[in-house]
Order: structure tokens, then sequence, then C-alpha cells
């Protein structure tokens, strides 16, 4: 191995990868060198920006620097520990620390060397290796090593929050030689592992091995291009620009973190938040009630043009809002009384009522793209499912609208048809209530929400249940109780929003897969277990071609919807950003492009 040590054990591991290194498609070959290693990597073939490119397309690479920028955050947080869980840090402090590979925003899904000069891929993903950059440095002036990996990584698995722990359970990392680090992966075919190890922030080992810092801003030491300098928890957390970050001038980084400051502020309250806004005490605001953005805003500023806003689509699906059921509960097991309550949920009127019609039912996980399953499954989605198609209803071949032919859904015939199911299931009423055979009570279900976006449509949605005769029990708690309470599988119905990613896999095996049901503290909040589902989930894991992965997120969509482990309640793919006109952005956003203010805008 080239710098590596003599034969041993991690010398013989890498002799036996060393074929499917061999048998990569030329494809991925383009960009590579004579040893596999290549600037950039993408599952799905050939990348878009070759060897030396000066900067991505959908930035300014001669944006000037300085100024400050504020942001608001809904919430609070009570730590600077972005490592070990719990405790809840500010998002924000992780520009602190630099990724190995970042992502491009142009593309499904390429990745490209930050801190890792190079990486290479095993065709079966059994093995990735990441060769760290020469200049990478702490904002201490020591090295970044193979070592700050490891210790990252392992700290991560073992004390990190949920996601990693369940996300890097295949992995395991050690370092080949000081400049290179391996990662070996257990799951082969697993094509969505560099994505998920690119989402780690790399902390020195040499700063938090032994004495790990907390809110002291001079202890908070990273590679990335900005540092703390002064952390309030709850309310605020002040960022500056590292003027000699060692990674200004690569090509992922140029036109890119042009501010001076960043400056985050916390609210409780959405509405106090934008009358902040409005006062000009911050000066960038996504939104996200089409409510608050269709009337929150006039005033003199707005008139004026000192407050711009822009509203734009993003480029995947979008988010998906939904109720998940929790399957452990017998009667919620019972599809008849899940097609029951989707049969009594009137999306119509509560969008109307609530969202002055700007949101757009659910009419497939995937939004808009080609994605999106429709009408008979084709040859490619059966062969996906062939398998398990002697378990599955004709209905799923035959489309993937559970509610296709059923009166519609919040009508006077619907309510019928849904009583219909419920008497089938053996459910009957006494005054008014249903009762449940299982338990002869009353069904009341207990609803945990840890957004407050939910609670007006909840109202709602209680009121047209309480026809059929379920009472809701709303849970009221702060975010962090009521997520405590979803992992811990303490609800009948929980809130739950979802954006598919634009290369699908991992966020579906995490949410659905039968894998991950029974394991304590996993994000497989309804206990599905479906093995036509988790066929689709694994083909899509296992895509390599545009093609591919179209059919398996085909085949992905058509069974769950079927399967209907979630309610639908809305989806949206639009973006509201207000800003203070104090700002200058690329010309891509100008054209469309999904804005993104704090790494390509710029203070003017």
């Amino acid at each position: 191995m080239p710098n590596g040590p003599p034969i041993s054990r991690r010398a013989a591991l890498w002799i036996g990868a060393a074929m499917p290194f061999a048998l990569a498609r030329s494809a991925d070959l383009l960009a590579a060198g004579a040893d596999g290693f290549a600037h950039a990597y993408s599952p799905l073939g050939a990348v878009k920006y070759p060897p030396g490119f000066t900067a991505y397309d959908y930035v300014n690479p001669d944006a000037p620097k300085g100024g400050a920028m504020r942001f608001a955050r809904m919430g609070a947080f009570d730590t600077a520990n972005t490592l070990t869980y719990p405790g809840r840090p500010p998002s924000d402090i992780r520009l602190i620390y630099d990724r190995l590979i970042v992502a491009s925003n142009d593309e499904r899904a390429t990745y490209y060397g930050l801190l890792a000069e190079s990486l290479r891929v095993a065709e079966d993903f059994a093995r990735i290796e990441f060769r760290l950059h020469p200049d990478a440095r702490w904002h201490d002036g020591q090295p970044v090593v193979a070592e700050d990996v490891v210790f990252t990584f392992e700290t991560l698995k073992e004390k990190g929050a949920p996601f990693y722990r369940q996300a890097f359970g295949p992995l395991s990392v050690f370092a080949d030689t000081p400049e290179t680090v391996v990662f070996e992966n257990e799951r082969l075919g697993d094509r969505d592992v560099v994505r998920r190890i690119s989402t780690i922030p790399i902390h020195p080992a040499h700063v938090w091995k032994d004495d790990p810092p907390l809110n002291d801003p001079a202890a908070l030491i990273g590679s990335g291009p900005y540092k703390v300098v002064d952390i309030d928890p709850p309310r605020r957390l002040a960022l500056k620009r590292v003027p000699d970050y060692w990674a200004r001038e690569l090509p992922v980084n140029r036109g890119r973190w042009n501010a001076d400051s960043l400056i985050f502020f916390y609210f409780r309250d959405a509405g106090v938040a934008l009358e902040a806004f409005r006062a000009d005490d911050y000066d960038i605001r996504f939104e996200d009630s089409p409510t608050r953005w269709r009337s929150g805003y006039d005033g003199a500023a707005l008139t004026s043009g000192a407050i711009r806003r822009s509203l734009g689509r993003g480029r995947g699906a979008g988010e998906v809002h939904g109720l998940v059921f929790n399957l452990r509960r017998p009667l919620l097991a019972d599809r008849r009384v899940r097609l029951a309550m989707a049969l009594a949920y009137d999306f119509d009127a509560i969008n109307r009522t609530l969202f002055g019609g700007v949101q757009r039912p659910l009419e497939s996980v995937f939004g808009e793209t080609e994605l999106a399953a429709a009408g008979p499954a084709d040859e490619a989605e059966r062969a996906i499912l062939a398998a398990k198609a002697a378990d599955l209803p004709d209905a799923v071949f035959a489309t993937p609208d559970p509610l296709e032919g059923l009166p519609q859904p919040g009508s006077r015939d619907a309510f019928l048809a849904a009583n219909g199911l419920l008497a089938e299931a053996g459910l009957s009423f006494d005054g008014g209530r249903l009762i449940d055979p299982a338990t002869d009570r009353p069904v009341s279900l207990k609803v945990v929400s840890p957004n407050p976006l939910y609670e007006r449509p909840l109202g709602l949605i209680e009121e047209a249940w309480g026809r059929l005769g379920i009472a809701l029990e709303r849970v009221h708690a702060d975010r962090a109780t009521a997520s405590r309470q979803m992992l811990d599988r303490d609800f009948d119905l929980a809130t739950v929003s979802w954006s598919p990613a634009l290369l699908p896999g991992t966020a579906e095996r995490l949410l659905w897969h039968s894998d991950l049901a029974s394991q304590e503290g996993s994000y497989a909040l309804s206990g599905l277990r479906d093995a036509a589902l988790d066929a689709a989930i694994e083909a899509l894991e296992r895509a390599r071609t545009e093609r591919d992965l179209t059919s398996a997120a085909r085949a992905f969509d058509r069974v769950f919807r079927q399967t209907m482990p979630m309610l639908p309640l809305w989806s949206s793919n639009d973006i509201r950003l207000a800003w203070w006109d104090r700002f200058g952005r690329p010309d891509s956003e100008t054209s469309g492009f999904p804005p993104s203010p704090m790494d390509r805008w710029w203070v003017r």
C-alpha cells in the first residue's frame, strides 16, 4: 500500500479489498489516479466538476468578504458539545468543523474533497479510504490527522445522537497512516455510506479527548471557516470568519463563507421571531408558515423595498408532513382502521382554512420528481417486488394511491365508508364513542408532536375523527420532551416531517425498514414490518444508475403509500425567504437556483 506499514492484518485487509477497486466502473475512473484515488466520487457514475476546477457554477467566486449576517433559530440550546448525547447544541456551531468531503448542490450525489484531498471507494462499499489534505489545519495550527477522524467517528458511534448510532452501526474505522483513514463497512452494497460519512463534522482529538470544552469560545477549536466568539445558551451564538482559514481557496469553498460575522438568535415563539425581523433585529428569515407569509410582512419596509422576499421551489421532493401510526398498538396495526382515519381527513378543508390553499396533497413521497410512482407498476418495479408478490394485494401493482376508487376524503360518503371499515375491524359504537373490542374501552389515541406547526391542523383532525367516535389526547410538551416520548414509543400517533434526499435510501431505512422496528431509540417510529417495503428500500440502497434508482424509488413509493404506516397531511416544496436589502447573491439564485444565504451571499 502506498505509504503503508509492513504486511500486517490491516495490509492484508487492503489486499483483499483491492479487487473491488479494480472493478470500479470506467465513469468513476475518469477522474481517478492510477491508484484509484480521486478528487470526487459519485455512486451513480461520472462527476460534473473535473480535477482542478475553480468553483461551483452556482456561486460567485469573486464575492467580497466582510460585514455581518444575523439569523433567527427556533427553540433553544444548552451546550456546545456536538459529540455526545443527550444535549442540545446549536446546529450552526458545526460551521467551525470541516468534513472529510462535501456535496455539490447541483448534482444528485457527488462528493468533493475538503479535509480529504482524495478518496477511494470499493465497488461493493466494503472499504472507503480518505487521503487527508496535507494543508489541513486546526485553528490552533496543529495538523488534522487520521486519528482525529477515528476519534470523532468512534465517539459519535458510541455516545452520539441516535442518528449516528444507527447510521454508523455497520461501520468501523482505523488510521492506516497519519494521512490516510479507512472505513470498513459490514453491509455490502450500501451505496449511501459515502453520504453518511460526509455528514461527520471532524473534531480535534487533542482538544476533546481528555478535557472536553463546554461553553468557553477560546477552547472550541475547529478547522472550518468560522470560529466561536460568543456563546450564550439558550439565546445567542456568534461566529467570526477565520481570515487564514486553511481551505479558503479550495474549489469547494471559493465564493462561499463571505460574511465576517454570523450571529444566531434563538426564539421560542414564531410570532415573536417575526416581529423581531420586522424590527430589523436580524437580517434573513426562512418562513415555514404560509399564513404568516401572506400577511405577516405587510408594512412600510416591505412596501419601500427595504425588506425583500422570494418564493421559490426546492430541487428535490420537498418536505412530507404526516402523522405516523404506532403499529405496535394492535388497534392501529389493522390497516382498515388506518384507512378509515384517512377517509375522515379532509385535506382540502384544512388547506383552505389554515394555509390559504397553498399546500399540496401528498401524491407521492417523491413529489413531482421522476422518482414518483404513478399508475400500474412497470416490469422493473414488479421485478423488485417479485419475491414478495404473493403476499401483496393486487391494488399495490395497480396504483400507488390507497384511496383510489373510494369517496372523496371528508365527504359524507367517505364517513359512511370509514364507519363500514371500522365495523369490519370489529369496532362498535356506544354513546357516540368507538369501542375497542380488545379492551372493551372507548378509543382514545395519544398524539405527540414536537412542532407547534401541527397544533391547528391537529385541532381540525381531532374534530373529524371525533365524528368516527375516536378521541385524541394531545400531549403538550416542549420539543425535547416530545422527541424523547417519540423515541421511547410513548405515543399512538406522532407528527413527522421527512424530506427525501435527491439520492434516497438512508432516511427510508432509518424510518421504515423492519430491521430497526424493534431497536430501542431508533427512528423507526411506526414499528412497521413489511418485507416488500424492505425489498424496495434495499433496491434503493443498491441502485447505481439513474434507471435503477427510478425503479427502486417508484417501488418504494408504491408500497409505502399502500401500506399506510403514516397518514399524509400535506407536502411542500416551497422556499419562502425574506431579507433586509443589504446583501448580494449569486446570479444562479436570481434565476431560480435554491438560495443559501449563509454560505453564498455577501454583504454589500
